[in-house]
C-alpha cells in the first residue's frame, strides 16, 4: 500500500520518515564528531562534507515529504489523544519540518556567504549569495542555534513514541512501523 490507510503510513510516507530521520541523525552525528578534530585534520573535513550532503539530502526529501503528507492524512491514533496532546503533537511535528526545511537552507547560505560553494556529490549548486563574511557569520549562529534545537526537538520526538507505545499503548508507533510481535 503506497498510500496512507485510515490505520496505518503507506510505504511513501515510511520512507520518507525513515530517510529524513537516517539523514538527520547523521547530519547532526557528523557535526557533533567533527569537534573532536582540530582545524586541518582530514578527518575533520571529511565529518564537514559529509555533514554537508546529510544536510543537502534532508532538504531533497523533506520537500517531497511535505508535499506528500499535505496529500495524504495521517492515520488516527487509537485510543484518539486528547486535544491538547494532539496540538503538542501537531507542533512539533510542523516545527521539526519547518527545521528540516530551514536548516540546510541556512547551510547553504552561510557557506556561500562566506565565498565558498556548496555541492551536493560533487554538482555545484547555483550561487545564491555574493560573499559577505559578516552576514555570513551570522547565518552560522542562527544554523548552529537551530541545528541544536532541531537535536532537542528530534529526542523529545523519539521519546514521546516511545511513551506513547510503552505507557500510553496506543497505535502511534505501529502506525509508522507495522505491529511490534
Amino acid at each position: 500500500m503506497l498510500r496512507n490507510s485510515e490505520l496505518s503510513y503507506g510505504r511513501v510516507a515510511r520512507a520518507l520518515h525513515w530517510l529524513c530521520a537516517l539523514a538527520v541523525i547523521l547530519a547532526l552525528v557528523f557535526i557533533e564528531l567533527k569537534g573532536n578534530f582540530p582545524k586541518g585534520d582530514p578527518v575533520r573535513s571529511g565529518l564537514s562534507y559529509g555533514h554537508i550532503q546529510a544536510g543537502l539530502i534532508v532538504l531533497l526529501l523533506v520537500i517531497p515529504r511535505l508535499a506528500w503528507r499535505l496529500g495524504n492524512p495521517p492515520p488516527a491514533i487509537d485510543p484518539a489523544p486528547s486535544a491538547l496532546m494532539k496540538l503538542l503533537a501537531h507542533a512539533g511535528h510542523w516545527a521539526l519540518y519547518a527545521l528540516m526545511l530551514a536548516l540546510p537552507i541556512l547551510g547553504i547560505a552561510f557557506i556561500q556567504a562566506g565565498g565558498r560553494e556548496v555541492a551536493l556529490f560533487g554538482l555545484a549548486l547555483p550561487q545564491l549569495l555574493s560573499p559577505d563574511p559578516a552576514l555570513g557569520k551570522q547565518l552560522k549562529n542562527i544554523h548552529e542555534l537551530l541545528g541544536n534545537v532541531l537535536l532537542w526537538l528530534s529526542i523529545l520526538h523519539a521519546a514521546a513514541a516511545v511513551w506513547h507505545h510503552a505507557v500510553v499503548k496506543d497505535n502511534t508507533v505501529t502506525r509508522l512501523i507495522g505491529p511490534l510481535r
